[in-house]
């Protein structure tokens, strides 16, 4: 009757164990979604992240982001630039179910979608057309010669991408909350496309683990 009851007891313990934790190796939330400001997100975006099965700590993310920035030239014409990208990466976490060192690498790709005022400087006393007129920023005189400046609105769509590192902390609650902080070396490779230099950008991280 002993036996019966230490059997039983030790039955339902591994039960329990197993259903708390279902692996060795993998975690027992291995899905997630969160909001990234800054980092491989460029300002903000949406990603979804999880382990390539539940036997292991290696995992991928993706995600859309949006990023918008504007500048202005000598004559006080401001332009605007908006970036819509899709975040890669493979990752890996190192730690606890709760708290893990967050490792990984990746490439940003996407569109440039750029708002310009494009300066046309006219010298000399010209006769303006109906179109050159309405698009007339100012005239002045220098020097005896007349100069006439006309601004045109222009979009242009080009490709951009730059690859980054990721390093930082990943933190998953009882109840799902993840919180995630840490640093993007990102580079890219030659001019053309590129979008970021080398350097550190730091991304903060809030969602939701499953």
């Amino acid at each position: 009757m002993k036996k019966l009851l230490t059997l039983s007891i030790a039955v339902s313990l591994a039960t329990n164990m197993m259903a708390v934790e279902p692996n060795s190796d993998g975690l027992e939330k291995d899905k997630a979604v969160y909001l990234e400001l800054l980092g491989a997100s460029n300002m903000v975006g949406i990603n979804y992240d999880q382990r390539f099965n539940d036997h292991t700590r290696w995992g991928w993310r993706a995600g859309v982001s949006f990023a918008f920035g504007s500048n202005s030239n000598f004559f006080g014409n401001y332009g605007s630039i908006r970036y819509y990208s899709v975040p890669l990466e493979v990752n890996y976490l190192l730690g606890s179910q709760k708290n893990n060192l967050e490792v990984g690498a990746g490439a940003n790709v996407g569109i440039y979608n750029s708002h310009d005022r494009d300066i046309q400087i006219l010298e000399g006393p010209v006769t303006l057309t109906p179109d050159q007129q309405a698009h007339k920023e100012g005239q002045v005189t220098i020097g005896g010669k007349t100069i006439t400046y006309l601004g045109y609105n222009t979009s242009h769509n080009r490709f951009g991408y730059y690859f980054f590192g990721n390093i930082g902390y990943r933190h998953v609650s009882n109840k799902g909350f993840l919180f995630r902080v840490g640093v993007n070396p990102s580079f890219t490779l030659g001019e053309k496309n590129a979008i970021k230099k080398a350097v550190l950008y730091p991304y903060l991280g809030f969602g939701w683990a499953f």
